[in-house]
Formats: structure tokens, C-alpha cells, sequence
């Protein structure tokens, strides 16, 4: 047989007689040449069963067909792709090689010859080659001819049997008669889970079909941000060249089916960000969006679309780059602010940016070149027509830098500055709050600036600036540094109650400042209601009181925990992971908890990890740390890692979400493939997850929550008629809205029917479908409605100051009420009414006694002298008020319309009043009578002692009001400064004597006795203070000194001033110092003591104040007595309640003041007698303080 008698590109195709035999048994001849392995010789024809269709064969060719290679060629992915032959032909290379043509039918068998080069055939011997056929022919039942070309060695094979019979057999003959080869390919790495699915599913039939291995390369990097099918990994197949060939194209066809559709980015740079305009593509086959913040364009697809739309965006793009410029120019940080940088983008088409922070000095100009010349030019002029300013705070309060940097702070923070431009017409600017965080700074500038032409407007804010920082005081500032930055996000919800409550405003610098410091700022605000300026206590009070508050966060740092991990530099792209994906999740884990890579916390560390957050959760993430880099130490397959989940089937197209929307968003999230078991034909389906092992682990998570969310949720529906689904919905659907926030559902409802579908976990589709149904039960029930008809100028009386009146009646009648404006410009208004028959009737009847009211409305004017006014008006409105309640049921009017005075400063001198036609004549016949007494009136004056003022006015001017209402007069009375003692008394002449003698009633005197005490004995006397109390409480006696009680209280606490020698040496341990008298007092000086109280009562204390006298005028010494450690030993000398110091008064008859602690002289007890009483107080105090 020549060489050119068979063809390795042809099959072999036998057609036999249909007479003839083909099953297994009817060409089981025993083995040998003639059937199972021919020779056939050059120029001759291949042995057959059937030699009379010999004619049916078509030529064979040789082995000049040509090979196919070992190398892979370039493969263009996705549907552009063309397909692969299922068996190339081989050379005479290491490849086997066999080549065939369909197999024919014989009735219902076929028959498949093909061809095994002698190159590529694995050398055997016949008996090998007999035992094989035998084997094969048995397994399979098929029957097996076998001819070896004597010229080119090729071996031709018939197999004749059932379909799938033959090609099995033929599948292992090629496999245990070819040598083995090798093929490689590249394939997308994000189809490599695909192409293996779920547990081997796509994989294993590939290799049982074509008995080729199949080794598919592993991840070794992480994913980076470049399109989703750039990386590659290799594929190598080793088998007989047709089952390499065919394991290829049913890999690339899965290949295909997986690429098809692309998502990609495309970044555009800063320069040329600011000159895209934002794309929208929508299209069936292609869609783009952005740029975004970052620059980022997002594209998706057909994968051709795609990559022709990214090809013309970057080559525009590229365009851009090269005809777009930058230039630089240093302008003073004072005239940023005057350069508009969104002007000079509308005018110029040139993008201006600023340096970042509190320093330098470069503003950049991007654009093109021409444009960015004019548009400096532009920004120059701009700047030229501002004027600027700096004021430095720092200055003020002595210099405190700190509090200045609080103030500037609390003043950016609060929106003060921004209101003071406002107001004065000047633009602020003031340091950041970094810098402001910063201690090292020794100034606060801030800068003020205007147009030229507005210079005044620098000088108001300016003023302003100072006077609010006059205003706040060191005092009024309170730094809480004790707090962490880690809480500082929630510093102004845990200070919100306190600080509206005390009036102080805080600052959470530490937030501001991200972190830079711990400090929150306190400030004490004026209140509005204080009269008079608040104690520094009470300023403290309130700070602390704040200060307070934040002790919920200093609970939480006790749990707070920090830690450094080393982890060299290059290991911590396994802690980031792909696209940032593991941080995001570890970070995610808690709400609380802060991770820095290549930190310290402090500074920049490029070998160190800073973990800070509470301590069970930095525990967690110390420990996944410490995974993700055990197992970065095995790359093998840490970015291919593979696990499979179960999922009901019955929440898989929930899982995957609508157009895939959710299998993509946890493919984003955590940058893995998840790849959903096609057609799953039992309860749950297999779920592959394939990427970084942390973020599979972490994917599998969460898809087992979200599978159990799906599996509980549930759909209820209700039966709503659609005139009330109105009524259900709410105002812009606010009744649904509050329940699907609720109950965390989502409740539709149909145009076309009367159906509401409550969808979500099952308890809380439960309970919203039962507020529902009783929403509607209440509908039904209180769903009546009337129309009543009302005036046009009743509808604002009926309605009231903001819904005041109509909202009063919806709440009292328990309905809903309409007032329909389409008829607003009519005589009259309809007002619809809904709820229960009851309801409306008690609506209308109120509505309708309304309307009833308004037609019976009057307005009277009433021209009076603008200085009765305030006779009108009373004190805080209360002559107004009595006019009005006197006039009769004002109840549902108006108040205000009632009686109108004109403010102060008006130029109008009418009086007017609107309302019901009874009370406005009530209400005018009032004021008549006021205007016609005050102008009848006259003024008399009473002299009563400036000491007893005080009684006339009483307490918060009670008793001066109550004179002026029951007599009404006016009482003017002097100021405290003023040292007149008259009163004026303004009235009709009937009531002044009235008036006079209530006051002369107030102000007599009212004490029983009156003793005159020497002054000089005043203090021994009053005891400093304690006599008064002891007699008040036990006699219930008070004493007054009158026009002397501010000098009587200074001789109560003034003592005799020890000299230095009444203290002792180091050496002594008390020191006893007696004083004769050098002068001899003044009697005739004297204070007034007057007393109050029962009859017997005063008579004894006046006795006791007489014999107080008597007894201490004999004094004419002072005595002083030191004690070293005077603290514990004054405690032991006075003894509980005072019961020591009073024995030993009371034994010595001597005067003994043991001093407090406020004292100057504290350390001293002073005494007043004679020398021998004085002498007798000194032994006893001795005597106590030598007890054990």
C-alpha cells in the first residue's frame, strides 16, 4: 500500500450490504492477522469484512497532513471567538494523532474507522495489541479491526457497534494505543471556577469524555483593579491528541459562554477630570457611568462593546492629556480666598486648585495653554479688587493661646464666623482644626476680608469678632481630655440632653481634627432668660454637668484596647487583600474598631499594624490577622481557595438577585467568584466561592445569612377596597413607610386590584399585616364623610394660626378634615369631613359656631394719647390682660385682635379692637375709663425712711403691683443707689389717700423693744452671728438692726488682729498671749437692736441681750492663743455640736471665738475678759487639748 493510498485527513466511512452480520458475535473469527491486525502491503487495498463494498471507502491519505502544534496560539475570548477542531491532525512529533470522519450507520449499529500515526502510536507488541482488542472488544461489545500499513507503519482501526459503545471503545483504544502528549493554553482566571464548577461538575465530564488530565494553573496574586478577564492562568492537558483537542474546545466554550459579557474601569487622571462631562450609556448591550469623585468610568457589556468604547474614551482621554497644561503660580495664602475658582472654570474652561491644609503657597491653573494665561491673568485682577485683614485672638484674655484656639474652634464649629459675614458683608476665614488641635501654634489668625469698595464691612466684623470673644472668658471653657478620639464620633449624641439642658455648646475637636487629639471643647453659653451675670460655680456646674455626661465613654475606654502588630511591609498586601476587600471586611466586623496599616497609631511605620477598638473585638481581629498571614505562608492556593456552599433553592433567585444584582454586589464586596449550580435538581443548590481564602470565608458567611433572611421571609396579602387605600398609604405613603421601617418589609400595592402585598421575615410581615387590618377596621368604621359649606372669610379663623383651630377640632372629634382649595377664590370654601357620625357632628357644630362668630365680628378703632399706652398695656401686659378677661368669654377668640396697642415708637395713636361685637364694646368702654382716669389724675409724694422701702416694693415688686391694681394708681418709688426717701404717687384724688395710708399701714414700725448696744460690744454681744440664730430658733425671736445692719454685720464677724508675736517658734507647741486694753472704748456709739416676736418672748431675750452687756463691758483684755497643729486640735476644743467650747465659756466667763476655716488668722483662737477669767481659759483649754 503506498503512502499516497491513505490519507491521515480522512475518515473512513463503511457502508455494508444489508444482508450483513455486524454484531459482536457474527465476526467473533478467532484472532489473527487476517481480522484483527493486517498487514497490508504497498499498492494493495486494506482487508475488510465485506470486500464487494471495498468501493465505498474513500482514498486514504499518508502522514503529510499537517501537525498540530504544541504551542498555544493567541485565543481571543468572549463571542468573537472562533472554535477549535475536535482532532487536528499531528505530525511525526511526540504527539499521537488519529483522524476520522463521523461514523456511518449499519443499520442500528455504526461503524468508525480512523488512523493512528506510527509516530505517534505507543510501541506494543502484536500479543499486547491482540490481548488489547480482545479486552476492549468484550467491554464494550464492539467489534475491531486492526490494519498496520507495511510502507508507512500508520495503523488504520474499524470499530463497528452500538453508537455510544464505539465511542468508548474508540476514546480508550486511542488512549492505550497513542502515545501520550502535552497541550497548553491560557484561560481567564476569574473562569477558572466556572470551568471546574461546583464539586468537579464541569471538569469531571470533560475528562471522562476525552480521558485527558486536566491541570489548571492556580491564583498566586491577588486580583488587581485591571479589567475582570486580563489575568490568565495557564491550562495544560495531557492525553491522546483528540482527547487533548476536544477537553480544549469544551473548556473554551465554557470560556466563551463566561466571557461574553465584561464589566471595566477607566480612571481618568486629575488634570483631565475636571473637562469630562458625565457620561450615560443605557443600552441593551453596553453601559457606562462616571467619572465619579475618583475618576473612575464604569463600563459593562458585550464584551466587544466594551472594549471598543473603553479603546475610544482612552484614546479621547489621551487627547486630552496632551493639549491640556498646568501652570503653578505662588499667590499669598490671604488672597485664596479671592479667587473664584468656579468662575474662572465657566469663563475659562481652566481648573483652579488650591494646596491642602494651613501651608503653602502654590495655586495651580489647568487648561489650556492660551485659557490658563487669561485665566491667571483673570485671578490676578480678582484678588486687586479685595481688601484683607488679620485679627490674631490670641491676644485676648491675657494672652491664652489655648482658649484662643478653642474660641476660634467653638466660633467655625457653631457657624458664628459664617453669621457674622453674613451680617457685616465680609468674607472669614479661619485655621483649620488641625492646626487649631495643634499646642505648638502661638497665634490664631484669622483673616477678614471685603471688597475695596466695602471697607467698612472689615471693620464691622472685626468688631463683632471681639466683642464675641470678650464675651466668653477663660471661665466660660472647659477642655475634656481624657476621652479618647477613638469615641470622638460619638461625643455629640452622648453630650446632646446635657448640653441643650445646661446651655453649653461642645466641640469635638478630636473629631474635627481626625484624631490628632483627644480634646473636646465645653463652652458655657449666655442664656437668654438670665438677668443678671450666672456665678462662676454655677458656670462650673453647668460645664460639669456636660463633662458629666460623657461618662458613658470614659466607661468604654476601661474596655478600649490597642495593639501594634509587627508584620513586615511586603506581608501586609495579605491584611489589605484583593482591591482593599479583606480590610473592608475586617473593619466591618465591628463599628468600633480602627485598623492602620504601616502605622504605629502615632506615625508612619512601615513594618507595623495599629489595631485599636474594644477589647473582645481587637482580640477577633489580632487573631484573623494572625490566619490571613499563616496562611499567606502557603501561596499555593491562597488567591484560588475553593469552597462550596448549600442554599435552598427556593431563595436562589433572590440570592442572585434581579439581573444579578446581588451575586455582584458580594463579588465587589469581597472581590471572589460565586458561581450558582445551574438547574439544581434537588432541595438546596451548590454555591462555589473561589478567591482569597479570608474573603471566601467571609462571602460563605454571609450568603448563609442572606440565605436564611431569604428562607424566613414571607408574603402576606390583604384585601384593601381602593377608596380607602388612600387613607392606608398615608400622606406620601408615611403610614407604609413608618411600617416598613418597623417591621423591615416592603408592602406594594396593586392599581388594578384591590390587593396589598406585605413582604419580609416572617414576624414582621406577621405584625405589619396586622396593623394593616386594623388600620382598615378603623377606616371602615370611621370612613363617613359630609361637606359643609363655609364663607371664605371664616376659612382662616377656621383653620387658625398654623392649623392651630382645625387641628384643635381633629383631635376633639376624632375625624379627618379636608378644606378643599380649588374654589379659593369664591365667596365660599367646602370643607370635607371623615371619620365616625358622631365625630362629624361635633366638627361641624364647632366649625359652624365659628363661622357664626366671624359674622358677628366688629373692629372698633379707638384714637388715644400714645403716654396712656402704657397704662393700657400694665406691667408685662397684665392691665391688657385684666381688660380682656373682665370683657367676657374670650374662649376660641382670637386674643390677640382683642385689644391692639400700638408699640413703642409707633407713629399711630389708635387703639384697636377686633372680635365680638359684646366684647369689643366691653373691651373700648375699658379703655375709655383708664384714659379718662389718668387724665384726671394727680401726683403726691410721701417721705417714708429709705430703710423701709423695701417693704413697699416686696419681693419681686409683689407689693408695689398689688398697690397699683386694687387702687389704681401708679407707685413710683426711688432706685437702691438713689438716697431720696421719697415716694410718688400718681392717681385720682379719691384713691392717693387710700393709697397713702396702705403705705404708712406697710412701713410702721413693728418691733417690741429697742436696745442700744455699745458698739464696741456688738460683736461680743451678737456672738458673730450666733446669738440671732440661737433666739430665732428658740424663742422665735428676730433681731433688726435697721439703717446699721450692713455695719453691725461687719462688727459681727471683725476680731482683734493678732500680732506676730502671738505665734509660736518651731520649738513650741502652743503659745497663750494675753493684751490689756490701751484705750477706753466709746460708749456713746451704738447699734439698734430692734425685736420682733411674742410678748414674753421678747421681754426674755431683751433680758438676756441686757445681762450679754453687763457681762462682757467688764472685759478689758484680749487674749491670743496659738496652737501648732491648730486643725485637729480647734476640732477637739469646740467638741461635738460645740459642746467643749460652750463648758468652757460658760466655766471661764470669758469670751472664746475659735476662728473657721476661711479666716485669715485661722490658726488662732481669740478671747475677750479680765485677766482672771482669761486665766481660767487658758487652764481649761489646756486641760482639753492635754487629754488622751
Amino acid at each position: 500500500m503506498s503512502t499516497d493510498s491513505v490519507s491521515a485527513e480522512s475518515a473512513v466511512k463503511v457502508q455494508a450490504n444489508d444482508t450483513l452480520d455486524v454484531a459482536a458475535g457474527a465476526i467473533a473469527a478467532p484472532l489473527g492477522d487476517s481480522i484483527d491486525d493486517t498487514t497490508v502491503a504497498e499498492g494493495s487495498a486494506p482487508s475488510v469484512t465485506n470486500d464487494e463494498n471495498y468501493d465505498a471507502f474513500p482514498v486514504l491519505g499518508g502522514a503529510s497532513a499537517s501537525a498540530a502544534s504544541n504551542v498555544a496560539a493567541p485565543i481571543s475570548w468572549g463571542p468573537s471567538m472562533k472554535a477549535v477542531q475536535s482532532a487536528p491532525a499531528t505530525n511525526g512529533s511526540s504527539n499521537s494523532n488519529s483522524n476520522s470522519k463521523s461514523a456511518k450507520s449499519i443499520g442500528s449499529n455504526v461503524q468508525e474507522a480512523f488512523v493512528i500515526n506510527k509516530d505517534g502510536a505507543r510501541p506494543v507488541t502484536k500479543d499486547e495489541l491482540i490481548e488489547i482488542i480482545a479486552e476492549l472488544r468484550k467491554k464494550y461489545s464492539v467489534s475491531i479491526n486492526s490494519t498496520l500499513s507495511s510502507v508507512t507503519k500508520n495503523r488504520s482501526i474499524v470499530v463497528t457497534g452500538k453508537a455510544a459503545d464505539v465511542t468508548k471503545a474508540k476514546r480508550e483504544i486511542l488512549r492505550r494505543l497513542s502515545k501520550p502528549t502535552k497541550l497548553s493554553f491560557k484561560i481567564p482566571a476569574k473562569t477558572r471556577s466556572a470551568i471546574i464548577g461546583a464539586g468537579g461538575k464541569n471538569l469531571k465530564p470533560i475528562i471522562d469524555s476525552t480521558g485527558a488530565r486536566v491541570d489548571i494553573e492556580r491564583n498566586q496574586t491577588p486580583s488587581s483593579d485591571s479589567d475582570d478577564f486580563e489575568e490568565v492562568l495557564e491550562v495544560t492537558l495531557e492525553g491522546d491528541s483528540e482527547g487533548c483537542a476536544l477537553a480544549k474546545k469544551m473548556i473554551l466554550d465554557i470560556v466563551n459562554e463566561e466571557t461574553k459579557n465584561l464589566s471595566s474601569k477607566l480612571i481618568a487622571s486629575d488634570n483631565i477630570r475636571a473637562f469630562i462631562k458625565p457620561i450615560e450609556i443605557n443600552t441593551e448591550s453596553l453601559t457606562v457611568t462616571g467619572p465619579n469623585k475618583s475618576g473612575v468610568i464604569l463600563l459593562s457589556g458585550l464584551r466587544d462593546e466594551v472594549i471598543a468604547k473603553k479603546a475610544e474614551l482612552s484614546s479621547f482621554f489621551d487627547f486630552l492629556a496632551a493639549n491640556i497644561k498646568t501652570q503653578t503660580q505662588k499667590v499669598p495664602r490671604t488672597y485664596h480666598q479671592f479667587i473664584n475658582a468656579k468662575d474662572i472654570l465657566d469663563k475659562f474652561s481652566v481648573v483652579v486648585k488650591f494646596p491642602p491644609g494651613d501651608v503653602g503657597e502654590e495655586v495651580t491653573f489647568t487648561g489650556e495653554e492660551s485659557n490658563v494665561k487669561k485665566a491667571i491673568a483673570y485671578a490676578r485682577e480678582q484678588s486687586k479688587s479685595f481688601t484683607a485683614e488679620t485679627l490674631d485672638i490670641s491676644k485676648a484674655h491675657g494672652a491664652n493661646v489655648s482658649h484662643a484656639r478653642a474660641l476660634a474652634a467653638y466660633f467655625q464649629y457653631s457657624k458664628i464666623f459664617s453669621e457674622i459675614g453674613e451680617t457685616s458683608g465680609a468674607s472669614i476665614g479661619c485655621p483649620s482644626y488641625t492646626k487649631l488641635a495643634d499646642s505648638t501654634s502661638n497665634s490664631v489668625p484669622i483673616q477678614i476680608s471685603a471688597p475695596s469698595s466695602a471697607a467698612g464691612s472689615i471693620k464691622a466684623a472685626r468688631k463683632a469678632i471681639v466683642e464675641k470673644v470678650n464675651a466668653l472668658p477663660p471661665s466660660r471653657v472647659l477642655f475634656v481630655s481624657d476621652i479618647s478620639a477613638f469615641f470622638a464620633k460619638k461625643v455629640v449624641s452622648a453630650t446632646e440632653s446635657a448640653a441643650k439642658s445646661s446651655h453649653v455648646a461642645v466641640v469635638p475637636l478630636s473629631q474635627l481634627s481626625n484624631g490628632s487629639v483627644d480634646d473636646i471643647i465645653l463652652v458655657a453659653l449666655e442664656q437668654e432668660e438670665e438677668e443678671f451675670a450666672p456665678s462662676q460655680d454655677e458656670i462650673d456646674a453647668r460645664l460639669n454637668a456636660v463633662s458629666s455626661s460623657l461618662d458613658v465613654l470614659r466607661a468604654a475606654q476601661a474596655d478600649l484596647k490597642t495593639v501594634v502588630l509587627d508584620v513586615p511591609e511586603d506581608k501586609q498586601q495579605f491584611i489589605e487583600g484583593p482591591k482593599g476587600t479583606t480590610l473592608k471586611s475586617l473593619l466591618a466586623s465591628s463599628d468600633e474598631l480602627t485598623i492602620k496599616l504601616h502605622s504605629n497609631g502615632s506615625a508612619s511605620a512601615a513594618d507595623k499594624v495599629y489595631i485599636q477598638g474594644s477589647k473582645s473585638t481587637v482580640t477577633k481581629v489580632q487573631k484573623d490577622i494572625e490566619e490571613l498571614l499563616k496562611d499567606a505562608a502557603d501561596q499555593k492556593d491562597l488567591y484560588s481557595f475553593q469552597t462550596e456552599t448549600k442554599v435552598p433553592v427556593s431563595v436562589l433567585s433572590r440570592l442572585i438577585g434581579k439581573n444579578g444584582a446581588q451575586l455582584t454586589s458580594l463579588r465587589e464586596q469581597f472581590d471572589v467568584d460565586v458561581n450558582v449550580e445551574k438547574n439544581p435538581t434537588g432541595e438546596k443548590a451548590t454555591v462555589t466561592i473561589t478567591g482569597y481564602k479570608y474573603n471566601v470565608k467571609e462571602a460563605e458567611q454571609q450568603i448563609g445569612q442572606l440565605s436564611k433572611k431569604f428562607a424566613d421571609e414571607i408574603t402576606k396579602t390583604l384585601i384593601v377596597p381602593k377608596k380607602y387605600r388612600a387613607s392606608l398609604i398615608g400622606y406620601s405613603g408615611k403610614h407604609v413607610k413608618k411600617l416598613e421601617t418597623k417591621y423591615n418589609v416592603r408592602i406594594n400595592s396593586s392599581q388594578d386590584s384591590d390587593e396589598v402585598t406585605i413582604r419580609g421575615p416572617s414576624r414582621g410581615a406577621n405584625k405589619a399585616t396586622e396593623e394593616l387590618k386594623d388600620l382598615l377596621d378603623f377606616e371602615i368604621e370611621n370612613g363617613y364623610t359630609k361637606e359643609i359649606t363655609v364663607p371664605q372669610s371664616a376659612i382662616s379663623r377656621v383653620i387658625g394660626r398654623s392649623g392651630e383651630t382645625i387641628n384643635r377640632i381633629i383631635v376633639d372629634a376624632g375625624i379627618d378634615i379636608d378644606v378643599k382649595d380649588e374654589d379659593k377664590n369664591s365667596d365660599s370654601r367646602v370643607i370635607v369631613l371623615t371619620g365616625s357620625r358622631k365625630g362629624l357632628t361635633e366638627a361641624e357644630k364647632q366649625i359652624m359656631a365659628i363661622v357664626k362668630d366671624v359674622q358677628n365680628t366688629v373692629t372698633v378703632e379707638l384714637e388715644v394719647n400714645p403716654k396712656f399706652f402704657k397704662d393700657i398695656l400694665g406691667s408685662k401686659g397684665s392691665t391688657k390682660q385684666q381688660i380682656i378677661e373682665s370683657a367676657g368669654d374670650f374662649e376660641n377668640k382670637d386674643y390677640r385682635k382683642l385689644l391692639q396697642i400700638p408699640d413703642a415708637g409707633s407713629d399711630s395713636n389708635k387703639i384697636i379692637s377686633t372680635g365680638p361685637r359684646k366684647l369689643v364694646d366691653n373691651i373700648i368702654a375699658q379703655v375709655k375709663q383708664i384714659v379718662a382716669d389718668k387724665e384726671n389724675s394727680v401726683t403726691e409724694a410721701i417721705v417714708i425712711p429709705k430703710e423701709k422701702h423695701r417693704l413697699v416694693i416686696g419681693t419681686a415688686g409683689s407689693v408695689r403691683r398689688s398697690l397699683e391694681e386694687d387702687f389704681g394708681v401708679t407707685v413710683k418709688i426711688p432706685r437702691v443707689d438713689d438716697k431720696s426717701e421719697t415716694i410718688t404717687i400718681v392717681g385720682l384724688p379719691e384713691k392717693l389717700e387710700q393709697v397713702k395710708a396702705k403705705i404708712i399701714e406697710l412701713t410702721a414700725d413693728d418691733w417690741k423693744a429697742v436696745i442700744d448696744v455699745p458698739a464696741y460690744l456688738h460683736g461680743a454681744v451678737a456672738e458673730r452671728g450666733g446669738f440671732t440664730r440661737r433666739v430665732r430658733i428658740e424663742h422665735d425671736v428676730e433681731i433688726e438692726h435697721g439703717n446699721a445692719t450692713n455695719r453691725a454685720h461687719k462688727l459681727s464677724s471683725k476680731l482683734p488682729a493678732p500680732s506676730p508675736e502671738a505665734r509660736g517658734t518651731d520649738d513650741e507647741q502652743f503659745k497663750f498671749t494675753v493684751v490689756e486694753d490701751s484705750e477706753t472704748p466709746d460708749s456713746s456709739d451704738t447699734i439698734p437692736w430692734r425685736l420682733k416676736g411674742g410678748d414674753q418672748d421678747v421681754a426674755l431675750v431683751e433680758q438676756q441681750i441686757k445681762d450679754a452687756i453687763k457681762r462682757t463691758s467688764k472685759d478689758n483684755c484680749t487674749a491670743f492663743f496659738w496652737v501648732k497643729d491648730s486643725a485637729s486640735t480647734f476640732r477637739k476644743i469646740v467638741g461635738p455640736q460645740g459642746s467643749r467650747l460652750t463648758s468652757i465659756k460658760n466655766k471661764a466667763g470669758a469670751q472664746i471665738y475659735v476662728p473657721r476655716n476661711t479666716d485669715k488668722n485661722n490658726d488662732i483662737i481669740v478671747l475677750r475678759g479680765t485677766k482672771d477669767t482669761l486665766a481660767k481659759a487658758e487652764k481649761l483649754l489646756l486641760a482639753e487639748i492635754q487629754k488622751k
